[in-house]
């Protein structure tokens, strides 16, 4: 669209009403100018002070102590061992020397839990030692001869520290203790070299300085900039659309002799306008005080910013700010207040900024599907341009596709402001007006966006030591609380808005047959993902480990981790959700958009495929069987045989493709038995079977 008089009217009327705001002003200018430098001079400040603490050339090094106790019925094995070590000794030329004092206490458990302590350490006999791994032997200990060796066990806490990092160095160096002994009866038996000689092999980074520097800087880099551009936009966006409609001052705009494409433009122009001088300080900054040095910064930022640099960096930056000056206008149009719009604002900033995490993924490139994804697409090709290993075509077709996507986002918000429910809010006010299942209807995807915040909020501040009172944590603030209060905010019926109906009988068996094949399906699903977006096997196994911890027994992690999500998160999901979207999608759109919603309910991008594909099965067994309590059933044996393949060490994603064909046979077997079983979900849209709270819908609409 070319610049009107009637655009460049109300976008100067924009910028003017911006510059009048110190709010404005001081988000969008003051915020991107001081922030990224005092960055820097924060982490050079901390480099210095941890250089400081290093001792320098005929300085005396004061030594980190860790304080421990030794317990346990070989705790003379273990005090011989450690009195074995070495002397302190400085680690390298920059740590301090560390040195493990050992302190005699009657309880060491309670003195390390008081905090007395860093650690404690465990010296057990190998009886000892298989009676603490009964609970969960490996396959290898099963088969494995039995030792004598003592066994030395230390115990820290994750959440200290100097208990983590104490207990990690006592550790090492009595594996190298262990290794130099070993060494020396070898060569005293009559072993012709030094072991440590055979094989000898070193490590070399082969990396250059840009290269190390480019990479740390561009992981980060896309996401600083984006919520700075959302900071800036945000001071605006709420009030360029939702608050004039409050006002009543949209009303008068648009019966002017603006059109209202001319009016969408000029705002959207207005937003864009302060993303796009956000991205331009930040480019500055970036060769002011990289650049050209103008701060002395930490090694890890010493990146090679050229003007060359700098300018392909802005330009690679523009379909973001116009992505994201897109989706806030968007957001403002469908807002009826400023209030609202500022509500709707926390959801919106989490999805934008989701996409920026796709560089701290280790084997993600633009040569993958990622490319296709707006914004997480430009976060990659910044961290190629700044390391010096960008594939044009590749940069340029990322660029190309996030420009479309801001395009779409821009003609969304050009369609809701010519849609005269949302300038003139009739059909919410008539939904306010009904209040109950009406109103529940129209707001329950902003409910599960609040709700999708908050648990990002809760899972990325609160965490326990044990996961299962994360589990609860989770469970009760989340996927208990939240359907209850929408529940009795809207004067839902328990029984319609969480489909409580019995199926057929044959359905539940239907159910076991399709769990376990839906699992191994899901399992060839992640395997076919994992070609496109590559899995680190590093990452799988922590999270792995973090599911599958040894000091919790499987029926609790059954319990915990397949039980009660089944039954709570059904209710969510196939419940609430089902429930307020069901008269506004056909059944397909129905298992497709649930399904996906319940995918990134769970943040790991490499588990939202298979899992959105699980919801999407689930969804279309609760609208088949009319019922929520199959789902449920599936749910909790899926969760719970994943987890007892995890725990016998089982990879699904090994199976050969003919076992991949036998699950899906089974699967579709499955949901054809279901299929022809069917008591369908009432009140579904184009469905001549209304909902009992469709038919009370309508004796309110009568009654009005």
């Amino acid at each position: 669209m070319r610049l009107t008089p009637a655009v460049r009217t109300i976008y100067g009327l924009e910028i003017r009403s911006l510059l009048r705001d110190p709010r404005a002003i001081f988000a969008s200018i003051i915020l991107p100018i001081v922030l990224f430098p005092l960055l820097l001079l924060a982490s050079k400040k901390m480099e210095k002070d941890l250089g400081d603490s290093a001792p320098t050339q005929g300085e005396p090094a004061q030594t980190k102590t860790y304080k421990y106790a030794i317990t346990g019925t070989e705790s003379e094995f273990v005090r011989q061992l450690v009195e074995g070590l070495p002397a302190p000794d400085a680690e390298g030329a920059d740590t301090k020397p560390i040195d493990f004092k050992l302190v005699d206490v009657e309880d060491p458990v309670q003195a390390f839990n008081a905090g007395d302590l860093d650690f404690y350490v465990q010296g057990m006999t190998p009886d000892e030692w298989q009676a603490a791994r009964a609970e969960k032997p490996t396959p290898v200990e099963e088969g494995a001869e039995k030792s004598e060796t003592p066994v030395v066990r230390i115990h820290y806490r994750f959440d200290r520290p100097k208990s983590l990092k104490g207990s990690s160095t006592l550790r090492d160096k009595l594996h190298e203790l262990r290794t130099s002994q070993r060494h020396a009866k070898l060569v005293a038996v009559g072993f012709p070299v030094d072991p440590s000689t055979v094989a000898a092999s070193t490590t070399t980074n082969v990396a250059s300085k840009r290269e190390m520097s480019g990479s740390q800087l561009g992981r980060m880099l896309t996401m600083f900039v984006l919520i700075l551009m959302v900071a800036g936009g945000s001071a605006i966006a709420p009030d360029t659309l939702a608050g004039e409609k409050e006002r009543g001052t949209l009303t008068t705009l648009l019966t002017s002799a603006a059109a209202r494409s001319e009016i969408t433009y000029a705002k959207f122009l207005a937003i864009v306008t302060m993303g796009l001088v956000v991205t331009a300080l930040q480019v500055f900054n970036l060769w002011l005080y990289l650049g050209m040095g103008l701060i002395d910064v930490p090694a890890d930022y010493a990146a090679s910013i050229t003007p060359v640099t700098a300018i392909v960096l802005f330009v690679l930056y523009l379909p973001v700010a116009g992505l994201t000056s897109g989706v806030l206008l968007l957001t403002s149009a469908y807002a009826k207040t400023y209030k609202e719009a500022q509500l709707f604002l926390l959801p919106v900033i989490l999805l934008l900024i989701v996409p920026t995490l796709a560089p701290l993924l280790p084997e993600i490139s633009l040569s993958s599907a990622i490319v296709m994804v707006p914004i997480a697409n430009i976060s990659i090709a910044v961290r190629d341009v700044l390391v010096g290993q960008a594939n044009g075509w590749l940069v340029g077709m990322a660029w190309l596709i996030t420009g479309l996507a801001a395009v779409y986002a821009t003609r969304c918000a050009d369609r809701a402001l010519n849609d005269e429910n949302l300038v003139s809010g009739a059909d919410t006010d008539r939904a306010e007006l009904l209040g109950g299942p009406a109103l529940f209807r129209k707001r329950v995807l902003r409910w599960f966006a609040v709700l999708w915040a908050v648990k990002v909020l809760i899972d990325f501040n609160v965490s326990f030591e044990d996961l299962r009172v994360t589990s609860l944590v989770n469970i009760g603030l989340v996927f208990v609380a939240a359907p209850l209060v929408m529940v009795w905010r809207f004067e839902l019926k328990a029984k319609e808005a969480f489909a409580l109906r019995m199926p057929k009988p044959i359905v539940w068996l239907a159910v076991l047959l399709g769990a376990p094949a839906g699992l191994i399906v899901s399992a060839m699903i992640f395997r076919l993902a994992s070609y496109i977006v590559p899995i680190p096997t590093e990452m799988l196994e922590q999270l792995g480990q973090a599911f599958l911890p040894e000091d919790i027994p499987f029926w609790q992690l059954a319990v915990f981790f397949a039980v009660l999500p089944g039954i709570v998160e059904e209710l969510t999901f196939r419940g609430a959700l089902l429930q307020g979207l069901r008269t506004r999608y056909h059944p397909v759109m129905l298992c497709v958009i649930i399904g996906l919603i319940f995918g990134f309910f769970h943040f790991q991008i490499f588990r939202i495929p298979s899992t959105a594909v699980l919801g999407m099965v689930l969804t279309a067994l609760t609208l088949m069987t009319g019922s929520i309590f199959p789902a449920m059933l599936w749910h909790a044996l899926n969760n719970a045989m994943a987890l007892y393949i995890g725990s016998a060490k089982v990879d699904l994603t090994a199976n050969s493709w003919l076992a991949y064909a036998g699950a899906t046979l089974a699967l579709t077997l499955s949901l054809w038995v279901i299929w022809k079983n069917r008591t369908p979900y009432p009140g579904l849209r184009g469905s001549d079977r209304p909902s009992e709270a469709d038919l009370a819908g309508v004796g309110e609409t009568v009654s009005g």
